[in-house]
């Protein structure tokens, strides 16, 4: 079952989206706050948004405090959104390549997003971004962290 989406958004860690350190406090992984391998956190906070709509991730890494302590997420974005596309998860997404296509497909809609290849024009920088995505008081798409319409291809998942 898919989550509402009003429950995914008031989820998303709203923690300055740049302060890695805060939100690795927040569940527990103090350890990693000066990891390199770690300062991306999109897929971590759409993953702590998620389990706390009620969708259980089969990711890698376990929330260690608070209130979805033991819990799995996943902390890579291309991983979260092969693990969304499963049918027991959120199922095939709709897909486009690139902005116009993008921004009529997904239309007045809310839900997730998946950018692939964010900065096309770079040679091997396969670089991706996962977020929260819902049409603002202006009807322009905006997203809880950035939107990169610019990208290669883009997921779409769309929520209630």
């Amino acid at each position: 079952m898919k989550p509402r989406f009003a429950a995914v958004a008031a989820a998303y860690p709203t923690s300055p989206p740049h302060d890695t350190a805060a939100l690795f406090r927040m569940i527990g992984w103090e350890d990693l706050v000066t990891n390199g391998n770690y300062e991306n956190t999109c897929a971590i906070r759409v993953s702590i948004a998620l389990a706390s709509a009620g969708v259980r991730i089969p990711g890698r890494m376990s929330i260690r405090k608070g209130t979805l302590k033991g819990r799995l997420i996943e902390p890579g974005q291309a991983r979260l959104s092969m693990i969304l596309a499963r049918r027991n998860m959120l199922g095939a997404p709709e897909k486009f390549k690139g902005s116009p296509a993008a921004e009529r497909g997904i239309g007045m809609r809310c839900g997730i997003v998946s950018f692939w290849r964010i900065y096309p024009t770079r040679v091997g920088d396969n670089q991706g971004h996962i977020d929260v995505v819902s049409p603002n008081e202006y009807s322009f798409l905006t997203c809880k962290n950035h939107c990169y319409f610019g990208a290669a291809e883009i997921w779409f998942w769309p929520l209630r």
